[in-house]
């Protein structure tokens, strides 16, 4: 069962193949990374940085807020469509609420249709559509953003990521301008259009998380701390360090400082928050909380 976690329906899986521990199956293929004798693994993890960075780029100032108050982001997007999504009070909103408020939430990033969020969350398409226009109503600047992003890309057959305000990789999205004669070209347009909001986004999103890396390795090299940067795993890096609480702490603290110090790619700024899980076995982490 451990081989079909590692499989996760894709080719040559990696580290970034191998689903989050949310299973017995799941954890047991995480737990086989272990950190060496006298060692210890410590995650510093972007906190829903992808969303943060659509903040950022489309400057929508109800998502801004919510990351200006630092309250639940998914709780209080479920919160806000508690009446129009499911007929209820903001006080009625459940732990399953917000769950489908989070998968909402990425799936607009990722460009997915209601048929395929309504299989994911095991409800009727209906009712996928209706969350998907409710959200999308509360933040109807980042849904304008969205919609420009599409017609721009079709002007142009390409789109790029944002670094410190400024335009900065260029991927092209050839197929987006293709005819609809065939079944092939009416998925390789669907695939270009997704690319053109998921982008931006989702490519910026992994330049913070790059250009962090490479300032970790040279505050590494060049303070020579006994610590290694073992790799990058979606949104977070991954660090192997003595296993005492004054060498935990001082790669935690720098990790924050440099991962947290990125200007906005965009329009608004938006604070970077780091969380932070160690352990043994990379599929039994546990927060760790920097000191204050």
């Amino acid at each position: 069962m451990v081989a079909g976690v590692f499989a996760h329906n894709c080719e040559e899986p990696n580290l970034q193949n191998i689903a989050r521990p949310s299973t017995i199956e799941a954890k047991m293929a995480r737990d086989l990374f272990v950190a060496p004798p006298g060692r210890i693994l410590l995650e510093a993890d972007f906190s829903q940085l992808e969303l943060r960075v659509a903040t950022m780029l489309s400057g929508d100032p109800d998502m801004l807020k919510i990351w200006e108050e630092g309250v639940d982001y998914h709780q209080r997007t479920a919160e806000l469509i508690a009446k129009t999504a499911w007929g209820i009070d903001p006080s009625q909103v459940t732990g399953e609420h917000r769950s489908q408020a989070k998968t909402v939430n990425f799936a607009i990033l990722y460009g997915m249709a209601a048929k395929t969020l309504a299989r994911k969350l095991h409800i009727s398409q209906a009712d996928a559509e209706r969350i998907l226009v409710a959200i999308r109503g509360k933040f109807k600047v980042f849904a304008r953003w969205c919609d420009e992003q599409l017609m721009l890309a079709k002007r142009l057959g390409y789109v790029r990521t944002w670094w410190n305000g400024q335009p900065a990789r260029r991927r092209p999205l050839l197929a987006i301008g293709n005819s609809r004669s065939s079944e092939q070209d009416r998925k390789a347009i669907s695939n270009a259009e997704k690319a053109a909001v998921n982008t931006p986004i989702q490519g910026t999103a992994s330049d913070f998380c790059l250009a962090s890396l490479g300032a970790c390795v040279q505050w590494i090299r060049g303070d020579y701390v006994p610590t290694k940067l073992v790799l990058t795993v979606h949104d977070s890096l991954m660090f192997e360090v003595d296993d005492n609480d004054e060498a935990i702490e001082e790669v935690a603290f720098n990790a924050n400082r440099i991962m947290s110090s990125w200007p906005s790619a965009g329009k608004v700024e938006v604070p970077l928050v780091i969380d932070f899980k160690k352990g043994q076995a990379w599929g039994s982490l546990k927060k760790y909380k920097l000191a204050a």
